[in-house]
């Protein structure tokens, strides 16, 4: 048997329509070339491919052995995300050997290590183009593909597959009602194929050697993960920040509330953030949908179940109808504000009139 081996690590960046890093990544990958097998081609979905950029690979030395890996690239416009993937083709797959890299510590800081350089590289051909705030959360994937029957790879690897699908170096010591459970995450096109998906990695056994759509696949439920996991730490902070706003804005007198803007600014900011989670959780029930009704749309769904995506999805709902109650409390704020200082305006206009009918009063 042979296979590869594929490790992504996926960074959040602002949407944009477009990203130019062609100065730096010159061997865009071509998607025409590929036959797509399963299913049939005119079932193919209609989500947005990525820009995958094929960079110069290198060599790892593994047991004194030289072993050749591949670098790429995928940048995703619509979304806001770009993978580093470092794909390993392995030939004579043994699977304990294959499990070591996702748990030779030697190996991991290897592979890590190649994806940081990269990283850089990405990074620094982005900040030419706009001010580039890559949040600190990312997300990790291992993808692995075995070019084998699903009879013969389960009979070779069926200790070790459950390992690989959870991260877990010692998949034996598991209950095995629980690794029934992980493994129950699968999905089968025909009688020799099975892909099994799991929180930290998922395995492809499958005669084809095409499988770029199951990988494109595994990266966009990542980088939707990624997304909502950075909108729920950012609801949280805005939560937290505006609740200690709005105590702020009760304990202050009346005329410092009048002559503060605070509670405008914090109007805007709850609305911009508003606006920005309303229109993330639009693209990715976008993506949900171009998926089509075959065998990806089901793959995504077996990706989404495995990362609880529904339940992050509606956690952030549940934040967004805080905030919109939250806004709407503040902008109570702003017109009590507004007719407060209308009838300070009111008594001003009274008491200059009634000082001025005093003074021609005085005068005549």
């Amino acid at each position: 048997m042979d296979g590869e081996f594929i490790k992504m690590y996926i960074y959040d960046i602002p949407e944009r329509a477009s990203y130019d890093i062609k100065d730096l990544f010159k061997n865009l990958e071509d998607f025409s070339k590929y036959e797509y097998n399963t299913p049939a081609p005119e079932e193919l979905p209609t989500f947005t491919l990525p820009q995958v950029y094929n960079l110069k690979g290198g060599e790892l030395q593994i047991d004194n052995k030289a072993i050749k890996y591949k670098v790429q690239v995928a940048v995703y416009t619509i979304g806001g995300a770009y993978s580093i993937r470092i794909r390993v083709p392995i030939e004579n797959i043994d699977f304990q050997f294959l499990a070591r890299f996702s748990f030779d510590k030697n190996i991991v800081k290897e592979i890590d290590q190649i994806a940081e350089r990269i990283k850089k590289r990405v990074d620094s051909e982005l900040e030419k183009q706009f001010s580039l705030s890559t949040s600190k959360i990312s997300e990790v994937y291992e993808f692995y593909f075995i070019n084998s029957t699903k009879s013969e790879a389960l009979k070779a690897g069926k200790n070790v597959i459950p390992g690989l699908l959870i991260d877990e170096p010692n998949p034996q010591s598991l209950d095995p009602s629980y690794v029934e459970y992980v493994l129950s995450k699968s999905i089968s096109y025909n009688a020799d194929d099975i892909l099994y998906v799991g929180w930290e990695g998922a395995v492809l056994i499958d005669k084809l050697k095409n499988f770029d759509y199951e990988l494109l696949v595994a990266e966009i439920a990542n980088i939707q993960l990624l997304k909502l996991r950075v909108y729920k730490t950012k609801a949280s902070e805005i939560l937290k920040k505006t609740s200690s706003a709005v105590a702020e804005l009760d304990r202050m007198g009346f005329i410092k509330k009048i002559i503060s803007n605070k509670a405008e600014k914090l109007n805007s900011e709850l609305g911009r953030f508003e606006d920005d989670l309303r229109e993330a959780l639009n693209r990715i029930e976008n993506t949900v949908f171009s998926m089509g009704e075959w065998y990806l749309s089901r793959l995504y769904n077996l990706f989404a179940s495995a990362f609880r995506l529904n339940e992050l999805k509606e956690s952030l709902i549940a934040d967004s109808e805080t905030i919109e109650k939250r806004k709407s409390f503040i902008e109570d704020i702003i017109s009590t504000k507004r007719n407060d200082v209308l009838e300070l305006i009111v008594i001003l206009l009274i008491f200059v009139e009634i000082l001025l009918e005093a003074i021609y009063l005085y005068v005549k």
